[in-house]
């Protein structure tokens, strides 16, 4: 495999994360022959993204905070059209460029005297430069390497932010989701999680939902079983529009409704949301509420259960029943509930459990 190969396969991998432009920019750099390969652009009204892997952190922070606006050879080559491979020394700003704080400062230190720069687009709005940046005058054969990986770079750069759009609209999907209530789970082609939101996570964190080799799942085996069978049932028959079932649980049965996501094309298959999960728990406010008094109160977690089982069951004896301790126990939290909330009836504590004033 040659080296335009390796690097080609390399671009890949920027499609799934922008974690994985430096790496590609370093060995661009290395085949090149030059100091620095840098990568830097975005949307009109939005702050620019840089990639510079041989740069320190602090050096970009100054460019960006100091020297962008005034770089007047990136407006040069950014007059230049998509697509458009630029010699810096050909621009008739290079004298006046040379003069500047930033070149004599910044760029001359670093051996960043010559420049390559290829002028890059996506169609969500981002534009942006690759700079190819050396200690001494471009060559021929380098302006041809560059030519050759163009295309490919333009297609990265493409693949890349309309995988990024699609992650902030799944995004906010999962947002939109939790603020109804609902946890919510995004499944690949294998049913494995891809991303869930916070609600999701919480079922997660607590056990009323299971993870097991990057698949969801629950406790009750039963349960668990059905909802294999409905992801995978789901992931087979994608548009034709899922379905729902009832998980058991301990602390009371979960609704879940699987459906199918449409496809997007421009989706790196391995992280294309295939379907995702809807999960809500006809409790999930009590327990907020729960949450909330324990802050303010400051009951304990078998106090919790207790206030929990008095709602459901309308009394202290069958509360004990269900909660599988003695009437002298429960009693006895009663009693502690009572002093901590100040209430003094049951009737005033399934109130205060049950209304958020």
């Amino acid at each position: 495999m040659d080296s335009h190969e390796r690097l080609r396969e390399d671009l890949q991998a920027t499609a799934a994360s922008k974690a994985a432009w430096p790496a590609f920019l370093l060995k661009l750099s290395d085949l090149l022959g030059a100091s620095e390969a840098v990568l830097g652009g975005g949307r009109p009204g939005s702050t620019d993204e840089f990639f510079a892997p041989r740069s320190e952190p602090d050096f970009i922070t100054r460019y960006r905070d100091i020297y962008h606006q005034n770089n007047i050879i990136m407006h040069a080559v950014a007059r230049q059209s998509v697509g458009a491979i630029t010699l810096t020394d050909a621009l008739p700003e290079i004298d006046e460029f040379r003069r500047s704080d930033f070149y004599n400062l910044c760029c001359v230190p670093q051996k960043l005297i010559h420049g390559l720069a290829l002028n890059l687009a996506s169609s969500t709005g981002w534009f942006g430069t690759l700079v190819i940046n050396t200690s001494s005058e471009i060559t021929r054969t380098q302006i041809e390497l560059l030519r050759a990986i163009a295309p490919d770079v333009q297609r990265a750069v493409e693949r890349w932010k309309w995988l990024e759009q699609l992650q902030l609209a799944n995004r906010m999907t999962l947002d939109t989701l939790d603020m109804a209530g609902q946890g919510a789970v995004l499944l690949d082609r294998s049913g494995r999680v891809l991303d869930c939101n916070e609600r999701a996570q919480a079922m997660l964190t607590d056990g009323r939902l299971l993870l097991r080799d990057g698949q969801i799942g629950c406790a009750d085996m039963a349960s668990h079983e059905a909802l294999v069978r409905l992801i995978a049932h789901c992931l087979a028959q994608t548009g034709k529009g899922g379905g729902r079932l009832q998980v058991a649980g301990q602390d009371g049965d979960l609704m879940v409704q699987c459906a199918p996501c449409s496809a997007e094309m421009h989706y790196a298959a391995p992280l294309r949301p295939c379907a995702i999960l809807m999960v809500t728990d006809p409790k999930d406010r009590m327990r907020q509420r729960m949450r909330d008094l324990t802050q303010r109160f400051g009951l304990t977690r078998a106090e919790i259960e207790l206030a929990l089982a008095v709602v459901e069951t309308g009394s202290r004896k069958a509360a004990a029943e269900m909660r599988g301790v003695s009437d002298k126990t429960a009693s006895s939290q009663l009693t502690s509930i009572f002093d901590k909330t100040g209430v003094r009836r049951q009737t005033e504590l399934v109130r205060l459990l049950m209304h958020d004033g």
